[in-house]
Formats: C-alpha cells, sequence, structure tokens
C-alpha cells in the first residue's frame, strides 16, 4: 500500500533494549486475537476514522498486526494534506510529534510530507516548535503546551533522527523526588510513560557516561512510581493502561503483564474501548507493540485481511460522572451535576451533555486548536491570555495533561472545570 523507507535507526531496539524486555508474552495469544480483530473492525468502521484527522488513530492502526490498507491509506493522505496546509500555523508542538510517528508508521518520510503539490518539513517544525517550548518553559517555568507534548517531542525527534540536546532533554525529563518538577503537581501515568519511551529512545544516541546515568535513573524513577499505581490489572486508570504497558514493556522490569493484558481483553468485551481514541490507546499494547517500533515496519508486508462489518445495534453502556464548573468571581454561579454518558466518552463529551441540561450554568465556548477543542469561556467568562488566566480541566483535584476531546473520562470520576492563573 505504502512505499517502503529504509531507515537505519530500524534495528536499534536491538541495541538498546534489556533481554525480554519487549515483554512479547504481553501481545495476545491467537486464541485471544479474535476479540483484538473486533476492535480494529469498530475503529476501521467508525465515523471518526472515516473523516477525521487523529494521527494517534493511524499508529495504532499502522502498529496493528492485522490491516485494512484503504482505510489507512485515506487517513493517511487526509492527515498529509491537514499538516502541508495546516501544521505550521496552528499544530501544537504534540501534535507535529504523533504526525510525524504516524508518517514513520506509514514509512513516509516525515521530513518531505507532500498534499496537493505541496510539501512540508514536519522534523523541521518539530525541531523549531521544540526550542519554542522550551524558551517559553525557561521565561515562564512551564511549557507552552505541557510535559505529556513534550515527551512526545523528543519520542518524535529521536525517532526521526531530529536536531536536539540529548543531554537537555534527559534533564527536561528527569522527575524530582515527589513528581512535582513537571507534572503539574501531581503524578500523570500518561506523561511518565511516554517519558520513559523517549528516554530509552534516547539511549541508541551517541551519549556522554553522565547522561546515560541520568537516563537510566530517570526511568528507574518513573518506572517504579508507575507500578506504585499498579492494581487489579490496571496502571493510573484503564485508559493510561495501554500506553503504561508499553513503558514497562520498553523498560525491561519484570511485572505481571498478563493480568493487564487480560483485563483489557475484559473491557473490550464491556465496550470500554469501543470509540477510536481509547481503542488506538491499547492496541499496540494489545499486539507486543510500542511507539518505538513505528521505525520497523514493514509496510510492504501488510495483511491487508480487516473488511469492515457493520456492527448490530447495541445499547451503549452508560457511565455516569460529576461535573463541575467553579471560579473565584462574584458574578460566576458554581454549578455541580450528575451526567451520563457511555463508556469512552471525553471530557469535552460531558460537558456537552452537561450544557444541554443546565445551560445557564454549564454553558461553554470553545475553539478548534491543533490539540482539539480549547476552552475559551464558561458562563460567558472568558479566558484570558494577557491576564494569564485559563479553564484548567481537573480530575479529582488533580490536573489533567490531555485536552478536553482527548481525555477519556471514568466511571464515577469527578471532573471539573476551573477558573485558573498561570
Amino acid at each position: 500500500m505504502m512505499p517502503s523507507l529504509a531507515i537505519p535507526l530500524a534495528g536499534f531496539l536491538l541495541l538498546v533494549l534489556p533481554t525480554g524486555g519487549l515483554c512479547y508474552g504481553c501481545a495476545v495469544t491467537e486464541k485471544e486475537r479474535p476479540r483484538v480483530n473486533s476492535l480494529l473492525n469498530k475503529i476501521i468502521s467508525s465515523e471518526d476514522t472515516r473523516t477525521g484527522l487523529n494521527p494517534s488513530i493511524l499508529i495504532a492502526l499502522r502498529l496493528a498486526g492485522s490491516h485494512n490498507c484503504n482505510v489507512e491509506e485515506s487517513l493517511l493522505q487526509r492527515l498529509s494534506q491537514d499538516a502541508v496546509s495546516h501544521a505550521k500555523e496552528s499544530y501544537s508542538s504534540g501534535k507535529v510529534a504523533l504526525s510525524i510517528m504516524a508518517q514513520l508508521a506509514s514509512c513516509v518520510n516525515p521530513r518531505n510530507v507532500s498534499s496537493s503539490g505541496s510539501t512540508i518539513n514536519l522534523v523541521r517544525l518539530l525541531e523549531q516548535k521544540y526550542q519554542d517550548e522550551l524558551q517559553n518553559l525557561k521565561k515562564y517555568q512551564a511549557p507552552l503546551t505541557s510535559f505529556y507534548q513534550l515527551s512526545l517531542d523528543v519520542l518524535a525527534l529521536c525517532l526521526a533522527e531530529g536536531k536536539f540536546s540529548t543531554a537537555d532533554a534527559a534533564n527536561l525529563l528527569q522527575p524530582d523526588k515527589d513528581m512535582k518538577k513537571y507534572y503539574l503537581g501531581q503524578f500523570s501515568v500518561d506523561t511518565a510513560a511516554v517519558s520513559i519511551l523517549a528516554q530509552v529512545c534516547l539511549k541508541k544516541m551517541t551519549l556522554t557516561p553522565k547522561v546515560k546515568k541520568e537516563i537510566r535513573k530517570n526511568v528507574e524513577q518513573l518506572v517504579q512510581t508507575i507500578m506504585n499505581h499498579f492494581h487489579n490489572g490496571v496502571l493510573g486508570n484503564m485508559y493510561s493502561t495501554g500506553l503504561a504497558m508499553q513503558a514497562l514493556t520498553v523498560s525491561g522490569i519484570q511485572w505481571n503483564c498478563r493480568e493487564s493484558l487480560k483485563m483489557i481483553l475484559d473491557q473490550i468485551h464491556k465496550g470500554t474501548f469501543d470509540l477510536p481514541m481509547a481503542a488506538s490507546q491499547i492496541i499496540p499494547s494489545l499486539e507486543g507493540q510500542t511507539y518505538l517500533n513505528v521505525i520497523g515496519l514493514n509496510c510492504s508486508a501488510d495483511k491487508d485481511d480487516i473488511i469492515p462489518t457493520p456492527s448490530p445495534p447495541t445499547r451503549p453502556r452508560l457511565i455516569h460522572v460529576r461535573y463541575t464548573v467553579s471560579a473565584k468571581v462574584k458574578t460566576f454561579i458554581k454549578g455541580t451535576i450528575t451526567v451520563h454518558v457511555p463508556r469512552g466518552s471525553t471530557f469535552f463529551d460531558v460537558m456537552k451533555v452537561a450544557m444541554e441540561k443546565k445551560c445557564k450554568i454549564f454553558r461553554f465556548t470553545y475553539e478548534n486548536s491543533s490539540w482539539g477543542p480549547y476552552i475559551t469561556s464558561v458562563q460567558g467568562l472568558m479566558a484570558d491570555n494577557n491576564q494569564r488566566t485559563y479553564w484548567q480541566l481537573l480530575s479529582g483535584n488533580i490536573p489533567l495533561d490531555r485536552g478536553a476531546g482527548n481525555y477519556i473520562v471514568s466511571n464515577k470520576e469527578r471532573l471539573e472545570v476551573r477558573y485558573s492563573k498561570y
């Protein structure tokens, strides 16, 4: 379907991973594969996949063992066209990073992405946006986006052999003892997982002994903290488990990966991962793959064996979440509501349902950004860059590292949109 691209780094995993680090025992067995194939079928049959622009979905499809080449090629073409048209002006650094990985996974050179006679060098663009992040971090003690996206930046630049300082990257991704340095005051399994993947990738580069030691220490600390959030197969929460499994797989740690795999397979049966964004987070781990594998794929060997089949209509399984809006402003009315949404819904879905139920209290506006919908106002109270105010998303009083359109909510979760200053 897609031309092969010879990349010198394709075999680097053999050099940097500890013995047994790939943990292929975590991949599904042939007996379990029908559940994965049913999930892949739902992804490729989804309207989000057929018309959307989410590089995470293409990455997941490319790392799968079975494929629908027409769907993947169509999604690749749309992503390429959108990148050529909008990446320079409107993509965040993390969106560029994911776009690079999607191109690599499709055996396309991200330095020469073309559409309608125009081309863009996504690697050079990410180098620039990454530097912008670092400058903002130095000036304001916070990145332009989040440390989740910064970790994606380092990972993508490493995979694509971009220009950046490995010493600076290792220092950037170094957690402090109480995890308050770059997790906005709270530990995030998602961010830690991508940070581990990025630093394992760095190991294949030419490093000084000091940087090697720093990376090893960083990874060990992050792995231990992720394992502190391991319970009944869940790493953090159900929707962070897929990324965490990738990180633990490449770290070489001994852990009960089959317990996590069994939990995910059980949740697939319950419909927890039916939505494409949710499914894209777990497909790589089910296949025994990680984001590091995007440079080692042989696209010419793809099995074009997933045929979309219409799923029988089913009544969506609902979950309930508690949602609050708050601001320390006299004219603002604090409100809390319990809403019911289908499993796999996003924070943004919850906000829309709440607004439909009580528009006066929960009305909001947003702008479409490269990282999904960005909340601009609630009850008419606007976020203001000049005043350094914004609408912060929280779960259980913990700031989120994902946007409203990308964060998948869980049953009985307590969500909040809070007027804050940075």
